[in-house]
C-alpha cells in the first residue's frame, strides 16, 4: 500500500502546479485510477509465487498425492489474489475520495469493473506463470506488459495527436479497455462503457479458458 500512495500523492503534487492542469479533484482521480489498475497488475505477484510453489517445486509431488483436486490450489491461488488485489484498489479509490475530494459517481459500478479488472489481471498472471513456470519470469512479462500498455494509452506521457493514437489510448490493452470502461460509467457514457466492458469480459473468459487449459496439461 505505501508505494502507490506515495506514487499518487507526488503525481497529484507535481501536477497541482503545472500551467493549465485540471482542478485538483480531477486530477487525482485521473491519476489515482491509473496507479490502481498499474497495481492491479503488480499484485499478480501472489499468483505467481503461489501457482509457482504449487505446481514448479518439489510441492507438486505431494500435492498430487494428496486426496484433494489440484484444481481448487488453483482456484484457491487466484481467490486469494483477487482478494488482497481487490481489497487494494478499494482503499487507494477511497483515499483519493477522502484526501484529494475526488467525486466518483455511479461507485458500485465502479467498484464492479475494478473487480473485473482484478480478475484479469489475476487470470493473465495465472497464464503467464503456467507457460513460463519461473514466478520471476511472469514478474518480468508483466512489468512488461504494465509499461508498454501505459505508454500506449498515454498514461505516462501525452503521445502525439493522431487518430492512431486516440485509438491506442482507447482499445490498445486490457488496462486501457478498464479505464475507459470506469470513466464511461462514471459519465453515464454506456456507448464506451459497453464497448470497454465487453472487451474487458472477453479477454477475462479468453484468460480462465486458457487457466484450465494450461493447468490440464501442468498436472499431466
Amino acid at each position: 500500500m505505501g508505494l502507490p500512495l506515495i506514487l499518487i500523492t507526488l503525481m497529484v503534487s507535481i501536477n497541482r502546479d503545472a500551467p493549465g492542469a485540471p482542478p485538483v479533484e480531477e486530477a487525482a482521480l485521473f491519476i489515482g485510477l491509473i496507479y490502481i489498475l498499474m497495481f492491479q497488475g503488480f499484485g499478480a505477484a501472489y499468483t505467481f509465487e503461489g501457482l509457482e510453489h504449487d505446481f514448479f517445486k518439489p510441492f507438486k509431488d505431494r500435492l498430487l498425492m494428496s486426496p484433494v483436486s489440484p484444481y481448487r490450489f488453483v482456484l484457491a491461488n487466484l481467490i486469494f489474489s483477487t482478494l488482497i488485489s481487490y481489497v487494494q484498489s478499494i482503499l487507494l479509490l477511497m483515499y483519493v475520495m477522502l484526501v484529494f475530494d475526488a467525486a466518483v459517481t455511479n461507485f458500485i459500478s465502479v467498484l464492479l469493473i475494478l473487480l473485473l479488472g482484478v480478475i484479469f489481471a489475476q487470470l493473465f498472471a495465472a497464464v503467464l506463470v503456467l507457460v513460463l513456470k519461473k514466478a520471476a519470469k511472469a514478474q518480468a512479462a508483466i512489468t512488461l506488459y504494465i509499461i508498454a500498455a501505459m505508454i500506449l494509452a498515454g498514461f505516462f506521457f501525452p503521445l502525439p495527436s493522431s487518430n492512431i493514437t486516440a485509438w491506442l489510448g482507447e482499445y490498445s490493452s486490457p488496462m486501457a479497455w478498464t479505464h475507459r470502461a470506469l470513466y464511461g460509467v462514471m459519465e453515464t457514457n454506456y456507448e464506451v462503457l459497453l464497448s470497454s466492458l465487453g472487451l474487458l469480459s472477453l479477454a477475462t473468459l479468453l484468460m480462465a479458458g486458457f487457466v484450465v487449459l494450461l493447468s490440464k496439461r501442468v498436472l499431466l
